[in-house]
């Protein structure tokens, strides 16, 4: 079993794990939903329309209707895409050190960093599979029944890829460290949490003290992690302005968390081979 052997039989074992199952379940319930709720009034195709009835106009002060309902579909969507994930994938870490499977994966002629990595790319890709049957089946939708078809919307699936496969880095380490997928969830979840509060440091954080070393502390904690707030937040901000809150996009916390992950899949593979299995 070479490295794409290795990440085949992952991303199978990703798939069929069954909290995946049951997210796409709920993304074809929430795709079918708009399918059969949105359209036009027959006498008014500016208008837009929710099970028949008008709901709103296309065009109304100076932003489009449909780009909104898109901004705020995904910016609801892409915490619990993350969260089912983490529930789908965190096992698959532990479960690969178990006696007997991790003789079999050490019998492959496999540095054990490719192990760890095509296991991750693997976890990652069964995510993205269910992440782009959403993301194009809501921009499906939109484009057959309003005539919006958006591609930053479909673009920003794969910024959400892009923030999940960091926050795996975070999901290995947990699970080679604990052997545990409770530990693995709970871990991960914890630093979700933390992550939230280091994007919003200058609100809280800083608050509790003006200790320019505190602050400092805070600051590289915020940068040698991957920003999971920040790019979540940046990947809604690809399909538009939001009027409710009026960021602009910005590409940075996606190149910090490009090294931060890189930084900690490191230290995961030192960890993996220092092992002893």
């Amino acid at each position: 079993m070479r490295f794409w052997g290795m990440f085949r039989f992952t991303f199978g074992e990703a798939i069929r794990k069954g909290t995946l199952i049951f997210y796409f379940s709920v993304a074809t319930i929430i795709i079918l939903f708009f399918g059969f709720a949105l359209g036009h009034p027959a006498d008014d195709p500016n208008m837009i329309s929710m099970f028949g009835k008008p709901f709103a106009p296309q065009q109304s002060s100076g932003f489009n209707i449909a780009e909104m309902i898109l901004i705020q579909l995904h910016s609801s969507s892409v915490f619990w895409i993350i969260l089912f994930g983490i529930f789908g994938v965190a096992g698959l870490v532990p479960s690969m050190l178990e006696k007997g499977t991790i003789d079999l994966f050490m019998s492959k002629p496999l540095h054990r960093a490719e192990i760890l990595l095509a296991r991750s790319l693997g976890a990652t890709a069964g995510i993205a599979a269910n992440l782009f049957y959403f993301f194009v089946g809501i921009w499906l939708v939109f484009g057959i029944k309003l005539g919006v078809w958006h591609w930053a919307f479909l673009s920003s699936s794969l910024y959400v890829v892009f923030a999940f496969a960091c926050l795996f880095s975070v999901v290995a380490i947990a699970g080679l460290t604990t052997r545990s997928s409770g530990f693995s969830i709970l871990l991960t979840i914890v630093y979700l949490f933390i992550a939230s509060l280091l994007e919003g440091r200058e609100h809280f954080l800083f608050r509790l003290s003006d200790n320019t070393i505190y602050h400092n502390i805070i600051n590289g904690l915020y940068y040698i992690t991957p920003q999971i707030s920040g790019m979540l937040n940046n990947s809604s901000r690809i399909i538009g302005n939001n009027p409710m809150s009026p960021v602009e996009f910005t590409i940075l916390p996606f190149v910090y968390s490009l090294g931060s992950t890189a930084l900690l899949y490191g230290l995961a593979s030192w960890y993996f081979m220092k092992k002893d299995f």
